[in-house]
C-alpha cells in the first residue's frame, strides 16, 4: 500500500501537468497537512519536473511552459523498451520513437 505522502505528491504532480497553478494554502486545505509538508512535496516534485514558484498576487506553483500534459507517464520498463527498439530502427522510425519518449517520458531539459 502506498503511503499518503506519495499519493498526495502524485496527485499534485498530475494537477501541475494538467496546467494548473497551485497554491500552498490551497494544497494545505485540500490534503489537511501543514505548510512544511506541502513545501517538501513541491521540492520533491521539483526534482523530476521543472516546477516554478511565484510569490504574491497570481502566485503559486506551476510548470514552465512546454512541459507536456503526459510527461512522466511512461513506466521505467516502457521507457527502457522504447530506447532498445529505437537503437535498431531506421532514422525516420527512430525519430518517431524518440519523439514519443520526449512527449511521454521524463522531463529532460536537453530535449526541449
Amino acid at each position: 500500500m502506498l503511503d499518503n505522502a506519495f499519493q498526495r505528491r502524485r496527485e499534485i504532480e498530475r494537477m501541475l501537468l494538467s496546467g494548473k497553478r497551485l497554491t500552498t494554502s490551497g494544497m494545505m486545505a485540500r490534503y489537511g497537512v501543514g505548510r512544511n509538508a506541502i513545501r517538501r512535496d513541491f521540492d520533491i516534485i521539483g526534482e523530476e519536473l521543472p516546477v516554478v514558484s511565484k510569490q504574491g498576487y497570481d502566485g503559486g506553483y506551476f510548470l514552465i511552459d512546454g512541459v507536456g500534459q503526459h510527461q512522466n507517464s511512461l513506466s521505467h520498463e516502457q521507457l527502457e523498451c522504447l530506447e532498445k527498439v529505437a537503437a535498431f530502427c531506421g532514422t525516420e522510425d527512430r525519430e518517431t520513437i524518440l519523439s514519443i519518449i520526449h512527449e511521454f517520458g521524463p522531463y529532460c531539459e536537453k530535449n526541449t
